[in-house]
């Protein structure tokens, strides 16, 4: 594999990662109205995107040169290549233009359709959350685990609301309403920032359609390396490019998914 152990690649991604998230943390207070695009309804692209991106495909480039790129900003043309990046230089974008947090960095590093490694940083919490193949994920050097609550009961879950909601969407939030009275739900405003609240264990579960490979890739690995466990709306495995994750401690997800993603 490449001429980097895997650790150590790990450690440049961290780094490469926290460099990225620094700049985003200092550009944004300088973001103005009109420097901010729309890429549909609620969905915003700015300056800051686009270079941070152009900044992570710089550096990722020179660490690993035979890998190819799987980005949100189009920043490079994706080619299937043995390796690829995945990455997202700024999820949570809408948090970020309303001077609003949390915001992150996303990059993981997939083989052949397996996931490597994850990183995922916040840089105003400053929190650095990662993991490599077959080993305890960690945050800020620390290992990590998933909650041990085994029922939706006083669970505290996070969700999100795609930008185009369909009606099995609409569906699942009906669902979610009606279990409002017996847990706690939020939205943060960042898929990967969310599904890693579940993997050191702040959240318990956290459910999302419409999203993108760059959104879950590296924090759903980092998850399933904290004990938790990721699943499609169907129970299947088809998550990160199927566009709709249920990511959960693992104990209540049979749950979640009965009374809230496919009851009927």
């Amino acid at each position: 594999m490449m001429n980097y152990p895997i650790h150590s690649l790990c450690d440049e991604v961290c780094r490469i990662a926290i460099t990225t998230g620094k700049y985003l943390k200092e550009q944004q207070q300088k973001i103005d109205t009109s420097s901010i695009e729309m890429k549909g309804a609620r969905n915003y692209v700015t300056y800051v995107d686009k270079e941070a991106e152009r900044q992570l495909v710089t550096a990722l480039s020179q660490l690993l040169p035979e890998a190819g790129f799987l980005t949100e900003e189009a920043t490079v043309e994706f080619v299937e290549k043995q390796y690829v990046w995945i990455i997202d230089p700024l999820d949570g974008t809408t948090n970020y233009v309303h001077k609003d947090t949390p915001y992150s960095v996303s990059i993981a590093l997939m083989k052949e359709r397996k996931i490597l490694l994850g990183v995922v940083f916040d840089p105003v919490a400053d929190e650095l959350y990662y993991a490599v193949e077959n080993e305890n994920a960690r945050l800020n050097q620390k290992p990590i685990k998933v909650s041990e609550k085994n029922m939706l009961q006083n669970g505290y879950i996070g969700f999100g609301i795609p930008y185009n909601l369909t009606a099995e969407g609409e569906k699942i939030l009906q669902n979610a309403l009606h279990q409002f009275k017996k847990c706690s739900f939020r939205i943060k405003g960042s898929a990967a920032i969310e599904i890693c609240y579940v993997a050191c264990g702040r959240s318990d579960a956290y459910f999302h359609s419409a999203l993108s490979p760059w959104d879950v890739a590296a924090a759903s690995f980092i998850l399933k390396c904290a004990g938790g466990r990721c699943t499609d709306f169907s129970d299947g495995d088809n998550y990160i490019f199927g566009k709709e994750i249920v990511a959960s401690n693992g104990y209540l997800h049979q749950e979640l998914m009965n009374e809230i993603i496919r009851k009927q």
